[in-house]
């Protein structure tokens, strides 16, 4: 049963991974000069795990759409294979008017599609925001 899974995880983690899974680190803590993923940050900031990767396609770097995948997939890489927990991150992104990334589509904010009044146009919206965020892995 996934109950008795999670109580097993949970009582085989030390509280020192029990507090990383509550934490969210920003793209940019994990990555080099050259917007490269770097591992002995990585060691460094999320040796013990992480539960949240924020920010990488809003990142102040500025990375395409490509590079965020590509560093997400790096990410999650080092956490499923390098972590003793194995626990991949959730990757969040903004996304209140279009996921907020370099190549995004930028929609109305929330206010202006509600004043619209026509839900099916809302759902079009949250629907292609979501495609976008999907295909860069948050």
């Amino acid at each position: 049963m996934i109950e008795e899974r999670i109580l097993r995880i949970l009582s085989s983690m030390s509280l020192e991974e029990k507090i990383a899974q509550l934490m969210a680190v920003s793209v940019d803590s994990l990555l080099d000069d050259h917007n490269r993923f770097s591992r002995e940050k990585a060691v460094k900031i999320i040796g013990k795990g992480i539960g949240q990767i924020a920010r990488v396609a809003g990142s102040r770097r500025k990375l395409s759409p490509s590079e965020v995948v590509s560093i997400i997939n790096k990410i999650q890489s080092f956490l499923i294979k390098e972590t003793r927990m194995r626990i991949p991150a959730i990757v969040h992104e903004e996304c209140l008017a279009g996921l907020m990334g370099r190549g995004a589509t930028s929609f109305p904010h929330p206010i202006g599609l509600a004043s619209t009044w026509d839900p099916d146009l809302v759902e079009r919206v949250a629907s292609a925001i979501r495609r976008e965020a999907l295909a860069v892995g948050a």
